[in-house]
């Protein structure tokens, strides 16, 4: 009995790398012993079969294969093909999905990431999962199906995604076209340098320049990046740190206000009572005397941080 017994087709469209890319499923998504044979047909994409159980002869473009379990066949578009299991040994079971790629010529990087992608595809044919990664994406697609559970269509569009990345990584060749240059680095190392420079910094004169000149990207990249990691511009993001800093000493020692707006950074007074206020909706001296615990020392200590 068919797993799906009625009739069904989802369009699915997921994000690789540069790549828009578009699935199709529908009850052939799974399909046990005769269910797998099939008459000769073609598509006008990609389509993946998988043989998790048993073998199965397939005869894709005139040539013919026998797919074990754990093997991927890939058709292309527009090859004719059909299959049907093999005689004898145990009971097969497939998986079949197909899908395409969108081509954008208008965009370098897209156009340069499509025609690597067709490459690779063009000019492979079977693939061996011996990791099993595969079996269990086409597993967990299976039963979002079969279940319809809450947020399921979510769940089917990031194994969708999945399961072309682990197809493209069965390449060879670098495939790093596909991807933005960016993805490809440890954005936490840089959060962490930024936020080094601007610790060690933030009581000077720190300038935009000093820390494009730290990351060795101009000052216009600095912030695009700052507002990226933090949601706001380089200024902002200093007098975001010496004003936590200056709450901080207020609140944990006795030093006078001048002092504190001087080691935070701040050139004028003024300037640091006037975005003081308009941070915490206060004066400094109120601040101190509504935040500062009962206990507090009579005297100035060092602060850490």
């Amino acid at each position: 009995m068919p797993l799906f017994q009625n009739p069904f087709s989802l369009q699915i469209p997921v994000k690789v790398g540069y790549l828009d890319a578009l699935f199709f499923i529908n009850e052939n998504l799974c399909v046990v012993g005769d269910e797998c044979v099939s008459t000769l047909h073609n598509h006008h994409d990609y389509e993946i079969r998988y043989v998790a159980r048993g073998k199965c002869r397939q005869i894709i473009a005139n040539e013919i294969f026998t797919a074990d379990a754990g093997e991927i066949m890939l058709v292309r578009p527009q090859e004719y093909h059909f299959q049907k299991p093999c005689e004898g040994g145990e009971e097969n079971l497939q998986y079949n999905v197909r899908f395409s790629v969108r081509a954008d010529d208008r965009n370098p990087q897209t156009d340069r990431a499509y025609k690597a992608l067709l490459s690779f595809l063009d000019s492979s044919r079977r693939f061996h999962d011996e990791s099993g990664t595969l079996r269990t994406l086409f597993e967990l697609l299976t039963d979002e199906i079969s279940k319809k559970s809450v947020g399921y269509m979510d769940n089917i569009c990031s194994l969708c995604s999945m399961l072309l990345t682990r197809l493209i990584r069965f390449s060879e060749d670098d495939m790093k076209k596909l991807y933005p240059a960016d993805e490809l680095k440890y954005h936490g190392y840089e959060r962490s340098r930024i936020d080094a420079f601007l610790f060690n910094r933030y009581q000077g004169d720190i300038k935009i320049g000093d820390l494009a000149a730290e990351l060795n990207i101009s000052e216009r990249q600095v912030n695009n990046v700052m507002h990226k990691m933090f949601g706001m511009s380089f200024t902002e993001k200093v007098n975001e740190l010496r004003l936590q800093k200056a709450a901080i000493q207020l609140t944990h020692t006795n030093d006078p206000i001048s002092k504190i707006s001087t080691d935070c950074g701040y050139k004028s007074q003024n300037y640091f009572l006037l975005r003081f206020k308009e941070k915490y909706g206060k004066t400094p001296t109120r601040y101190r005397a509504e935040k500062r615990p009962k206990d507090a020392l009579s005297t100035s200590c060092p602060v850490f941080w």
